[in-house]
């Protein structure tokens, strides 16, 4: 038998020795799967505070008691006249439609669901009814949209206002609460293609 015949056979017991030691090994169990740490979220510690439960986080921000929904599920209101996120931050007519800092629009409402003092408007094909109405300065409004036929989006012209918006569908309702800015004349118009150009504008007066 030739010299590297013998080393070659010897190289392979020696592997195959190595991998039925290696196999035999206790395996280290593998570390369960866990998810990343979310600041913020309930029971996770961020740095400088303590874990807590969510029975203890669950406790409302002093801002927020008290305050109330003038309409089902939209935003709520203080007693001193600020509308809130639900975070109780003040809600910004700035902010984006729908976003965590915009006044927040309704659920579906029914006819007796819509507060006394709601300025109400339905929109059709034909328009807005009224197309026009006088807010005062400062003052929490709460709007209500109707559509009398199918799917509106009511919005203002004004960057300011852009978070004062309202989707509805055909024969629904849908109200919001915000805060009027300052005095002036503020157009509002249905964002569907093709609606505004047949006459679904109008103007809100603040005075």
């Amino acid at each position: 038998m030739q010299k590297n015949t013998v080393w070659t056979i010897v190289i392979v017991v020696i592997l195959v020795v190595l991998g039925i030691i290696l196999l035999s090994l206790p395996k280290e169990k593998a570390p369960e799967a866990i998810g990343p740490e979310v600041p913020g979220e309930e029971g996770v510690a961020t740095e400088g505070e303590e874990a807590v439960t969510p029975e203890e986080g669950a406790v409302a921000p002093e801002v927020l008691q008290g305050a109330e929904a003038v309409v089902p599920e939209g935003s709520l209101v203080t007693e001193e006249g600020e509308v809130l996120t639900p975070a109780g931050e003040p809600a910004s007519n700035e902010a984006l439609p729908g976003s965590p800092s915009a006044p927040k629009q309704s659920r579906v409402l029914s006819e007796s669901e819509i507060p006394d003092k709601a300025i109400k408007l339905t929109v059709t094909a034909s328009g807005f009814s009224p197309n026009e109405f006088t807010v005062k300065e400062g003052a929490v409004v709460t709007l209500s949209v109707t559509s009398g036929d199918r799917t509106h989006i009511f919005k203002f012209d004004d960057l300011g206002l852009q978070g004062v918006a309202i989707g509805v569908a055909g024969n629904e309702t849908r109200a919001i609460t915000f805060k009027a800015p300052a005095a002036g004349d503020y157009s509002f118009y249905c964002d569907v293609p093709g609606h505004r150009t047949r006459g679904e504008t109008g103007v809100m007066h603040v005075k």
